[in-house]
């Protein structure tokens, strides 16, 4: 059985949006994107919220007809569109992604199936809503936080549905370019 490793960016005060719900202010460039295909690696796919989905759901299948992409851009498209993909909402009627699987209810039950099935890691993109309803389940097996050097003050916190404590041992810290930090946590079960 693979794991479900989240990978978040976060400002320094824990928020993954602005209170318009944008995210321009993280920081991604090649290093950082290496650091996701280091994750990457023994991954057969991801596990997204409805709103994440949504967005890589209009943008990747479309960087194969984008031209002059950054290679790293090219790489995780190539990556992710033949990948598992696997979407948790309660209000999404169907997908139109290739290779991705729907949960609408008894999600617990569900997302533990895919674990079992997939062989592999799933990358938890983004979907910090997801994240606190899988976290206390004992369904995430890691957290990876890059912290990007600015404070919002408000927004969309990464733990705001969190409600139990979880306890965590940090595997691994990195100091990136622009001041970002990535912070890597098991969770301890």
């Amino acid at each position: 059985m693979g794991k479900i490793i989240s990978i978040i960016h976060t400002s320094l005060d824990g928020y993954t949006a602005d209170v318009d719900g944008k995210i321009d202010w993280i920081v991604m460039n090649e290093e950082i994107s290496n650091y996701v295909t280091e994750l990457r690696q023994g991954a057969a796919g991801t596990i997204y919220g409805r709103k994440t989905y949504q967005i890589m759901e209009s943008y990747w299948p479309n960087v194969p007809n984008m031209p002059n992409q950054p290679q790293w851009v090219q790489d995780y498209a190539e990556w992710v569109n033949k990948a598992v993909k696997v979407v948790v909402s309660k209000t999404l009627s169907g997908t139109t992604w290739n290779n991705t699987r729907l949960i609408t209810d008894n999600i617990g039950e569900e997302v533990r199936k895919v674990k079992e099935e997939v062989k592999g890691n799933l990358l938890l993109l983004a979907s910090a809503t997801l994240a606190a309803t899988l976290l206390p389940m004992g369904l995430i097996d890691e957290l990876c936080i890059t912290i990007n050097p600015i404070i919002l003050g408000s927004g969309k916190a990464y733990f705001q549905e969190a409600r139990d404590r979880v306890p965590l041992k940090l595997t691994e810290t990195r100091n990136f370019n622009r001041g970002v930090v990535g912070l890597r946590y098991e969770v301890i079960k």
